[in-house]
């Protein structure tokens, strides 16, 4: 028995365990960190997907003391409609809205008809370790316009900028409250729109990627 746990003396308190994915791989980790410290961000897009659905609101609402938030919302929703998306300095990059999940088919065609046209030679694209990101022809659409791919270190959100903006996106549709597809697909366009180039810059910053350019006046 550990008897440090018994002895009040020692000033040990009872505390919330911060849970990290059993599969990150620390060597991996470090490495991006180097490698990222000395990549400007300019010269960086990152790419994922989010889900939504008819049925987002607000989880938390106002109500007199005592009494309960009530709000109706739909419980037969169609199928999750994914938004592909890209970003980069500049804010939230071309986005692809599909319904259902997102194979490596639909990523293929995202990134050679949608995302490509926008990169620049010199670009690196940061991807996650999903399945649909692996394999196919990802990397050489990616090379034929001079750009590089890079793959995040498993289970390491905290280097992905994007996150942070898809949180703030989220947010903006918990408030919209799209009831319908038309709604749904009008909101999420606001919401990506919603992400402006000081707001990408300062995501970049927070997950560690240097700034060397001034943004545009």
């Amino acid at each position: 028995m550990d008897t440090r746990a018994c002895d009040p003396s020692l000033e040990v308190d009872a505390k919330k365990k911060s849970v990290v994915a059993q599969e990150r791989d620390r060597f991996k980790r470090v490495l991006f960190g180097a490698i990222q410290s000395g990549r400007d961000a300019d010269d960086v897009v990152v790419r994922d997907a989010f889900g939504s659905n008819l049925d987002l609101s607000r989880r938390y609402g106002r109500a007199p003391s005592g009494e309960r938030v009530v709000e109706a919302v739909p419980r037969t929703t169609p199928r999750n409609t994914t938004t592909i998306a890209a970003l980069s300095t500049n804010g939230i990059g071309p986005a692809l809205v599909v319904s259902g999940s997102v194979n490596r088919a639909t990523f293929e065609v995202y990134i050679e008809h949608v995302l490509g046209p926008t990169l620049r030679e010199g670009h690196v694209v940061v991807l996650d370790n999903a399945s649909a990101h692996h394999g196919g022809r990802i990397a050489h659409l990616l090379a034929e316009r001079g750009c590089r791919l890079c793959y995040l270190p498993p289970d390491s959100p905290d280097f992905s900028p994007i996150e942070l903006a898809f949180s703030n996106v989220k947010a903006c549709l918990r408030r919209l409250k799209a009831r319908t597809g038309e709604a749904l697909e009008a909101a999420i366009a606001q919401a990506l729109a919603s992400i402006t180039a000081a707001d990408a810059r300062a995501f970049f910053a927070h997950c560690g990627y240097p700034l060397w350019q001034l943004p545009d006046q």
